[in-house]
């Protein structure tokens, strides 16, 4: 009885998450280089939610990044998390917010699987595999 206690408990737990991600990939480069993924998180819930880490195997550091322009001059810098609002989609796009894997520990080559794990306060932890394009 327990068990099935568990078991119901664990599935009324997965289905209240409406937390998607859509749209996932990621740009060729080579290794010892660097190269972004980008997706998009949909939020169908009447809560907001925050990734606040994200992890590969595929490269040495990955980060939660932004791209920013000041004084005319565009720049990305490192980012703690961001808040996903209730009931909209964020964008991780080029030249914008993107998942940033520094240091390529192998070539990522067209139609390449590239696996990420991101960390969500509420949604919990999620993997993403994202195709890689040339742009």
């Amino acid at each position: 009885m327990k068990i099935l206690l568990a078991i119901l408990l664990f599935i009324s737990f997965q289905g209240d998450n409406k937390l998607t991600i859509e749209k996932t990939w990621t740009r060729v480069s080579a290794e010892g280089t660097n190269t972004a993924f980008f997706f998009d998180v949909v939020n169908n819930s009447d809560k907001p939610d925050t990734l606040y880490n994200v992890e590969s195997t595929v490269a040495e550091l990955t980060e939660i990044h932004e791209t920013y322009k000041v004084d005319g001059k565009m720049g990305m810098r490192k980012i703690p998390f961001i808040v996903i609002h209730a009931n909209s989609t964020f964008n991780f796009k080029p030249r914008s917010y993107h998942i940033m894997l520094i240091g390529l520990n192998k070539d990522i080559n067209a139609n390449d699987v590239v696996e990420l794990t991101v960390y969500f306060k509420k949604a919990g932890k999620m993997i993403l595999k994202g195709t890689a394009k040339t742009m």
